[in-house]
């Protein structure tokens, strides 16, 4: 049975937004390299649904012009209600539509080592792993590996093991929810037993929490919670939480990458995490991440200007 467009819809963001700023963040996100298809105006991708079978969804720009997107949902049937506003509240958490970045400008306006970085992302908002079980499967593979492995494990557990739909011409599939990870052997996914083990213990733990409450409970409280999952440490909790949840209070920034990220904004003498953390306050995570992606974009662009 032929893939067929079963809903669609209009999702607004809180301005700024713009999508193609959202399509190129995904375009150099190399956890998720080859996860969706990416041009120059749109993204198609698929999600989960009832555990067993996939959806792809096409997120283009709004017809109106209005800040957000244009959803298009394709299936093999038509969808429930329940499911197709679970898969609008997905792409609002994975395109961090609702994320009001106006306290943050506020603050970074009056950085001026900031300014080339807010002109640079101009209307990014982060882009988030799909779920918080691909994120729990990724960073849990990153420890003691490099991304570039991590990612390719991450890519064979989804073509293994996740639903998939063909749409013109293209396999889509989606990485797998919680539950159909719960009886999954890490083993031959994660490179050596001892791996595997660390990575279904960690996709146990997380999944017995509950993922509304992570997202709204004092972040302190989340934090701690996720940090006596075993298995999971400092960079993990703080990446699932801000990577996976779109929390942005706080940020390992003693940790190496986000070091250098100071000294690339800054320059030789940068503030350090006390002062950054006093700056920034409860928006540090979308300093660290808009800087980030902004650095990258600034180089792309110097060297594409330059040749």
């Amino acid at each position: 049975m032929a893939a067929e467009l079963v809903h669609t819809a209009l999702l607004p963001a809180v301005p700024p937004f713009a999508l193609g700023a959202a399509l190129r963040a995904m375009s150099g996100f190399a956890p998720c390299a080859g996860d969706q298809l990416v041009t120059a105006d749109r993204v198609r991708k698929a999600f989960p649904v009832s555990g067993t079978e996939a959806a792809v969804v096409e997120v283009a720009g709004r017809p109106d012009g209005a800040p957000g997107v244009a959803l298009s949902v394709f299936a093999q049937r038509a969808l429930s209600p329940p499911e197709t506003g679970a898969l609008e509240s997905r792409i609002r958490r994975w395109l961090s539509l609702d994320d009001d970045l106006a306290p943050f400008f506020s603050i970074a306006r009056r950085d001026p080592a900031m300014r080339p970085i807010l002109a640079a992302t101009h209307g990014l908002h982060q882009v988030r792993f799909a779920s918080l079980a691909e994120a729990t499967v990724y960073f849990t593979l990153t420890q003691r590996s490099t991304q570039w492995f991590a990612a390719a494990r991450k890519r064979r557990i989804a073509a293994e093991l996740g639903p998939r739909l063909s749409l013109d011409g293209v396999d889509y599939v989606a990485f797998p929810d919680f539950p159909a990870l719960a009886s999954v052997d890490f083993d031959g996914f994660a490179g050596n037993p001892a791996r595997g083990r660390r990575v279904a213990e960690v996709v146990a733990g997380v999944a017995a929490l509950d993922e509304d409450w992570l997202r709204t409970a004092p972040y302190p409280e989340a934090r701690d919670v996720l940090l006596h999952v075993r298995g999971v440490g400092t960079f993990t909790g703080h990446a699932l939480l801000l990577r996976a949840l779109g929390r942005p209070d706080a940020v390992p920034l003693e940790m190496a990458q986000f070091t250098g990220v100071a000294r690339a904004v800054y320059g030789d003498d940068p503030p350090g995490p006390v002062e950054l953390r006093d700056w920034y306050g409860p928006y540090v995570g979308w300093w660290a991440y808009l800087s980030r992606t902004g650095l990258g974009w600034l180089n792309q662009d110097s060297v594409a200007s330059a040749a």
